[in-house]
């Protein structure tokens, strides 16, 4: 009897630091300041829309959506219009976001090149091959539905472009390979 005590509280040990439905994902989003730069992207006071890039970031923690926040890029206080679209900051980075939707908004006074590595710095977040944010395990980057090998931080974001990180077991359904920007209005 004591043997099968000792065994069935190791296995509930065991289920309980496995399962990711009691793991909670830091999608937090780094307090920038006017004038700041991160990773050479400058933290500004107006958001510049002389050359506007948009790319999708959708991310998976064992087969569940997570939100990527809105306000990545964006400095407090935030203030949002009656649809929720963050319409305003203490400063803009180049590389920001004004809803939940992963819609990523780059908007540079030239025609500049960002990666995905340059997005989560700016985030506050952590990114590697060997996983992202706090979560520290399988990590599949996905471009347009298709694979990719090597460094995720390197990954060039291009415009029109849907990325998809899916940390731990894959989704059921694969996800969308791409994203639909129509609906897209700023």
């Amino acid at each position: 009897m004591r043997r099968t005590g000792l065994a069935l509280v190791a296995a509930v040990l065991m289920v309980g630091c496995g399962s990711s439905s009691t793991f909670h994902l830091d999608t937090s989003v780094r307090a920038l300041k006017q004038g700041q730069v991160v990773d050479s992207v400058p933290c500004l006071t107006a958001d510049i829309p002389e050359h506007h890039v948009h790319v999708h970031l959708a991310i998976y923690l064992d087969g569940a959506g997570v939100k990527v926040p809105a306000g990545i890029g964006v400095g407090r206080p935030w203030g949002f219009d009656s649809t929720g679209f963050l319409a305003t900051g203490s400063c803009f980075a180049w590389l920001h976001t004004h809803d939940a939707t992963g819609v990523i908004h780059i908007a540079t006074p030239v025609a500049q090149a960002f990666n995905l590595g340059q997005l989560f710095q700016i985030w506050g977040q952590a990114l590697s091959s060997a996983g992202a944010f706090n979560y520290h395990g399988s990590l599949k980057v996905l471009v347009d539905g298709r694979a990719t090998a090597g460094d995720p931080n390197a990954l060039a974001l291009t415009q029109y472009e849907n990325i998809v990180l899916e940390l731990g077991k894959p989704p059921a359904v694969a996800p969308a390979s791409i994203y639909d920007f129509s609906g897209l209005s700023r």
